[in-house]
């Protein structure tokens, strides 16, 4: 049936369209009818493009071995359904649109599947990250004597440690590294007066604005120093 034969039993009106499947693989075969599009993706197309077993029907049928037939077209009325006439009903009334929807529900898995994998790299990246952040701060803080050094020691550190990384890429691991030991509270951070004298103790609540400066890790007005 051509397509504007379809549209005119669904889209025309206004009223969704409904889906009818048959499943055969012999000498079984099986019909269902008046599915919604949401119904169809989610317990036929997708596990069928997925190339996993759906159960329907007190059976389980196999993309390896049966075929599936998608019709999309009105919804059917339970009278004609009757007698073993549904699907000769659902061949007049509807069109054959199992390419399409098996061919969408790939697309639905693939992007599912890039999408988690996806997640699971910037998770994992992540993970890493911090990681690192924690194995440079426990070198930053076995360097640390009783003297404080500068602020901007934890970044040099780090671009030491890792020249395939950019600077910003290192700058972000010298802060998570302070931050690290300072959730530990194993150091602090004070300001200086340019030439080495601390002034004071940076203030918990300013932190996170002083780590923010770029002349916080390039001049001396910061160091860091074991509690």
């Amino acid at each position: 049936m051509a397509m504007s034969d379809a549209s005119r039993h669904s889209g025309g009106s206004g009223v969704s369209p409904a889906f009818h499947i048959e499943l055969r693989q012999f000498p079984h075969n099986l019909c269902h009818f008046n599915l919604t599009e949401h119904e169809l993706r989610t317990t036929i197309v997708e596990p069928w493009a997925r190339e996993e077993w759906i159960e329907l029907g007190e059976r389980k049928w196999s993309p390896h071995q049966a075929k599936l037939t998608v019709l999309e077209g009105p919804h059917l009325p339970i009278e004609e359904l009757s007698m073993g006439r549904g699907w000769r009903s659902a061949q007049r009334e509807s069109e054959d649109v199992t390419v399409r929807m098996l061919a969408t529900a790939k697309k639905w898995v693939e992007g599912g599947a890039q999408a988690a994998a996806s997640g699971q790299g910037d998770a994992s990246a992540a993970q890493n990250d911090g990681l690192l952040a924690d194995s440079l701060g426990l070198e930053l803080l076995a360097q640390l004597g009783s003297a404080p050094a500068p602020l901007r020691r934890a970044w040099e550190l780090a671009l030491a440690r890792h020249p395939e990384r950019s600077a910003s890429q290192c700058l972000a691991l010298a802060e998570g590294a302070i931050l690290s030991l300072l959730g530990s509270g194993l150091i602090v951070l004070a300001s200086t007066d340019g030439s080495g004298g601390t002034q004071g103790q940076v203030d918990e609540g300013d932190v996170h604005t002083l780590l923010r400066s770029v002349d916080s890790w390039t001049g001396q007005q910061v160091s860091v120093a074991r509690r």
